[in-house]
């Protein structure tokens, strides 16, 4: 049976954008280099449209000597399992969210630190000033960074008005195996979390195994979760990042000229990928509302009470994704 990775949620976080043309390579270059990488998205999906644009540009630029095959729909497994194909050589890379960062690099979360970065120009600002280190930290792991992406700004969707940390006591909420930051929510606001793969999260939804889940709008429209919600809150819980990841043995296999394409390019698409998915995001918030979910908004004393528990949550959790420094300098960036 197929299993369709969590890499779902990254379906709209990149661009349809053809990327700016360049001179190509010089000529006779030798034969061409495919490097595999695996995504979620379905053929002829958004993402895959700007993907196979971003082959186009990077074929021409490198005068056919590197190109990318890619394996859509989420066929090669979840983020767990594209990173074991990567590491034995049968993937070239993939695009992953903070789940699959996470267990290439860990410190790369401090990006995801809850309750801090809950607008884009504070998380534009800590990604500008701290993606070189992290970078570094996964071409030690074993790794190359294409292209940051983001998810988009989760938000909590339920059966019932949720507008603190209180109105979650016996709600029956998702949560994700392998997630290092949420156990620790599910340890400071008193509701039950369930287990689920994301697969089962719809059927979940369908029998009222859970009745309150945490993504960005686009992602509970487009995997049809949000029909199975009546309210959605205003305020985000934290912006989910993720990203696509090339393995270094592909790396090494590029010339010079090679890797400076390939990099420019994701650089690139990935850019406009993340200004256009902004835009998506707040359409698919807008789509819902006139669906017929509640938007439901929280009052600055309930908006307190949320940073609270973000504050507690990056407390507990800190220790376990970086060491303080690096904590101390994300932090800044974000919500005091």
């Amino acid at each position: 049976m197929k299993r369709f990775a969590p890499l779902a949620v990254l379906t709209l976080a990149f661009s349809l954008a053809m990327l700016p043309l360049e001179a190509p390579l010089d000529a006779q270059q030798p034969a061409t280099k495919t490097l595999s990488i695996a995504t979620v998205a379905p053929p002829g999906s958004p993402l895959m449209r700007g993907f196979e644009a971003w082959n186009r540009e990077l074929r021409r630029r490198t005068n056919q000597s590197v190109q990318f095959r890619f394996y859509a729909g989420g066929v090669q497994g979840d983020e767990p399992e594209l990173l074991r194909k990567i590491r034995g050589g049968r993937l070239d890379g993939c695009t992953v969210t903070s789940l699959g960062l996470s267990q290439i690099y860990r410190p790369a979360l401090v990006l995801q630190l809850p309750g801090t970065f809950l607008r884009y120009e504070q998380l534009d600002a800590a990604r500008t000033a701290l993606a070189p280190t992290i970078d570094e930290g996964i071409v030690r792991a074993g790794f190359h960074m294409l292209g940051w992406a983001d998810v988009g700004q989760a938000r909590i969707f339920s059966s019932s008005p949720i507008r603190s940390p209180r109105d979650l006591v016996g709600k029956r909420f998702w949560k994700r195996a392998d997630d290092l930051i949420i156990p620790s929510f599910f340890e400071v606001v008193r509701t039950t979390p369930v287990t689920l793969a994301l697969p089962e999260v719809l059927g979940g939804l369908q029998t009222r195994r859970i009745d309150t889940f945490l993504a960005p709008p686009v992602v509970a429209g487009m995997l049809q979760w949000a029909g199975h919600a009546r309210t959605m809150t205003d305020i985000p819980m934290a912006i989910v990042i993720g990203g696509t990841v090339l393995s270094d043995r592909a790396w090494q296999t590029l010339t010079e000229q090679e890797r400076a394409v390939l990099a420019e390019t994701g650089a690139q698409f990935h850019a406009l990928g993340r200004r256009n998915s902004r835009a998506a995001e707040r359409a698919a918030a807008d789509t819902l509302v006139t669906r017929g979910i509640e938007l439901v908004t929280t009052s600055e004393a309930e908006r307190n009470e949320w940073r609270r528990v973000g504050r507690e949550v990056r407390t507990r959790v800190a220790s376990r994704i970086a060491d303080a420094a690096l904590i101390e300098r994300a932090a800044a960036f974000g919500e005091r």
